[in-house]
């Protein structure tokens, strides 16, 4: 299965989308490729910002998956990152990385000398998954920007939105 991840500046309903990569997408394989360490390990907003660009440029041409540029407009069949597996940000204050999965209920940060995803013990995710699967931006699934109208999202049949994930 393929594992997607989207990528913004910032946390919140505000936040700004700068894009996604999909197949061999999970964080802990892009800790495992430079220009992916680089991204999650990265202490300035530019930094950050130059890195993701070069992650989703190299992403598609090494074979690794899918990439998607802002530019290109939203890749998803869902209208929001709280469908998707992972969503990584830099927060500029306080100058840090941090990720959630889909329909997380907190934000992890990334220690840049020592990255590590958080354990069992650490969860992210919702702590009901059936009332994360009825409604996965309710609280207490933290806020996210809307990419795609809800009524458009709404009207795909069923089948649509489960092939997405």
């Amino acid at each position: 299965m393929s594992t997607k991840l989207d990528f913004y500046l910032g946390r919140g309903a505000g936040a700004q989308w700068l894009g996604s990569i999909a197949g061999s997408a999970h964080p802990d394989v892009l800790l495992t490729v430079p220009l992916g360490r680089r991204a999650l390990t990265a202490t300035s907003m530019d930094g950050y910002s130059r890195a993701v660009a070069e992650v989703i440029a190299y992403w598609a041409s090494d074979g690794s998956g899918e990439s998607y540029p802002s530019e290109g407009g939203w890749p998803w069949p869902w209208p929001t990152s709280h469908w998707t597996d992972w969503t990584v940000t830099f927060d500029p204050d306080p100058g840090s990385v941090f990720l959630t999965v889909s329909g997380g209920v907190r934000w992890h940060r990334i220690d840049p000398l020592l990255p590590q995803l958080p354990d069992d013990t650490d969860p992210l995710g919702p702590p009901d998954i059936l009332h994360w699967l009825r409604n996965p931006m309710a609280a207490p699934s933290m806020p996210m920007p809307l990419m795609r109208a809800l009524q458009d999202f709404r009207q795909q049949p069923n089948s649509e939105k489960a092939d997405g994930r």
